[in-house]
């Protein structure tokens, strides 16, 4: 089938164009809420019960854990409405006397979007949560069915795959370039320019990988999108197929994120009846196709050379570079790698989209609302954290701010002003890294949590190189002896003498950035370590 079939296909299945008459209930949250289930389950059988023209969508999470399930409710010639932390009852109700009688129960909802103003209820555009992101990477999380691929296919997917198919390698290549596009694992390396150089690497085989691995505990950007959108990953995969010449591609995974892959599996057999995996694609000579890698839950695994060996059947290793794998990556391959949030960010390019200017952020910590949310570049660290985030719990102050995730830098209160950009964020000493913004507040002990940090990332060496093993070994245990009241004065010219080892002779990410949380502690905090040392007991106790 072409595309043009294709679409066909997708608007009878989702009952265009009778479709645009019918009420809809986007019901969204995580797979794995416990609620999710009885509340389609309410909606549907109150709207049969009342025999109302209405159709209930089971939509992944929109990244707003605290209000899911929520509901979008979209009637014909209304604004859209957003309800929030459904349960089967409010289901009900809402059925009764929304979808029934028209009262729009403000008391239940979040907000609305766009249109005429309804009373007692604010806009979207007026609440920072909504008004304050740009979703590119996030466009259909918590709005499509990540089950169905038709939803997908009638909101431009797959279109941006066709009109790849049209333009050639070279040229889709180039217009990628124009579009500034940096990755968004964490190294911001130029997509178009690690796809140039794989494809201009002569060789039989070439490979393509989508990491799909949250390295880093605390974010969920690759679990939201698997789960939530996995076509827009496995069409931005399929885009880097055609371009660099890869016959062969592999979405790598957590292996603990069950929904996800069971989501993605399934979204990988419906491209195939589409004929959009497989060979001759679209009716081109384009043939790939797509499997799936389960990979430890590590933070190494996220690692580009550490992630070929995975796919190798070998332990999770980073490697020297070069050579990169774009030049020699699986079984000595050119391999294209790419993140699941840097491959939704293709395919929405590609359909016509503005070009990404944008970042997934995680919010973690002491935080009132630990949302996953994607935002411009350019919004600064404490907007996120007050304006989105809610602010701290409880109210307190704020102490510090790890950005980056578990291998970022600390930011203190009076920083936040920083922008997030790879240039404004370089600039202060810190890496993008995964995203994540950790929030910490003024009772957190920073010894105590810097040792935390350490023994963490301890867990997570793979103890190939001795500066990352024995490094992150030897802070975490100077650090134990601080917070436990046996730290003595020079003990901070020793870790700053193994931060500097670490950070010239590791050979991943990992043992070269692993110092940076240490180091920026005792640099805003080296009060509360001279504290511990001399008077061997915690300021905060």
């Amino acid at each position: 089938m072409n595309l043009e079939q294709i679409h066909a296909r997708a608007r009878r299945e989702c009952g265009y164009p009778d479709d645009k008459d019918r009420i809809k209930v986007r019901i969204a949250a995580s797979a794995d809420n416990p609620v999710l289930a009885n509340v389609v389950s309410r909606f549907q059988q109150e709207i049969d019960r009342q025999g109302i023209n209405a159709r209930v969508i089971a939509a992944g999470s929109r990244g707003l854990y605290d209000t899911e399930p929520s509901a979008l409710i979209e009637k014909p010639g209304r604004p859209a409405i957003l309800y929030h932390k459904i349960t089967p009852e409010i289901a009900a109700e809402l059925v009764n006397d929304y979808l029934l009688k028209d009262d729009a129960r403000s008391d239940l909802a979040l907000c609305s979007f766009g249109g005429e103003k309804i009373e007692g209820l604010q806009d979207s555009s007026e609440i920072p949560i909504f008004s304050l992101q740009n979703r590119a990477a996030l466009r259909n999380c918590g709005y499509i069915d990540p089950d169905n691929i038709n939803e997908y296919i009638v909101r431009g997917g797959y279109g941006g795959l066709s009109s790849v198919l049209q333009l050639g390698p070279e040229e889709a290549i180039k217009q990628l370039g124009k579009t500034g596009l940096r990755g968004r694992g964490g190294g911001g390396f130029p997509t178009a320019e690690k796809w140039r150089i794989c494809r201009d690497t002569e060789s039989g085989d070439k490979y393509t990988v989508g990491d799909a691995v949250d390295a880093d505990p605390h974010a969920r950007t690759a679990r939201l999108l698997v789960e939530s959108d996995p076509h827009s990953v496995i069409e931005g995969l399929l885009i880097g197929a055609y371009a660099v010449g890869a016959r062969r591609g592999f979405i790598c995974i957590n292996s603990d994120y069950g929904a996800a892959i069971k989501r993605l599996g399934e979204a990988l057999d419906r491209a195939r009846e589409y004929g959009l995996l497989g060979d001759n694609i679209l009716n081109t000579d384009f043939s790939c196709d797509i499997e799936i890698k389960e990979v430890e839950s590590a933070l190494v695994s996220g690692e580009e050379t550490a992630l070929i060996r995975s796919l190798e059947n070998k332990q999770a290793m980073p490697c020297l570079r070069p050579p990169y794998p774009a030049v020699s990556g699986y079984n000595g391959s050119p391999t294209l790698i790419n993140s699941a949030e840097t491959l939704a960010n293709v395919s929405s390019i590609f359909q016509g989209n503005a070009a990404a200017g944008t970042k997934v952020i995680t919010l973690a910590g002491d935080i009132v609302h630990p949302y996953t949310l994607e935002v411009p570049f350019g919004i600064t660290l404490r907007s996120i954290i007050t304006d989105i985030g809610g602010g701290t719990l409880d109210g307190k102050d704020i102490k510090a701010v790890q950005f980056g995730g578990p291998t970022g830098r600390l930011f203190a209160a009076d920083s936040l002003d920083i922008q997030i950009s790879y240039e404004s964020v370089l600039e202060a000493a810190g890496i993008m890294g995964s995203g994540t913004v950790r929030v910490f507040t003024i009772d957190t002990c920073s010894v105590e949590t810097a040792r935390d940090m350490m023994n963490y990332l301890q867990g997570q060496s793979c103890g190939k190189c001795v500066f990352g093993r024995e490094g992150i070994y030897q802070l975490a245990d100077i650090l134990s002896d601080i917070a436990g009241g046996k730290g003595r004065p020079e003990d901070l010219e020793m870790i700053a003498e193994i931060c500097e080892g670490m950070k010239s002779g590791s050979i991943c990410g990992l043992g070269r950035t692993a110092p940076n949380p240490v180091l920026s502690s005792i640099e805003l905090f080296r009060d509360d370590y001279e504290f511990h040392i001399k008077e061997k007991k915690c300021p905060k106790k």
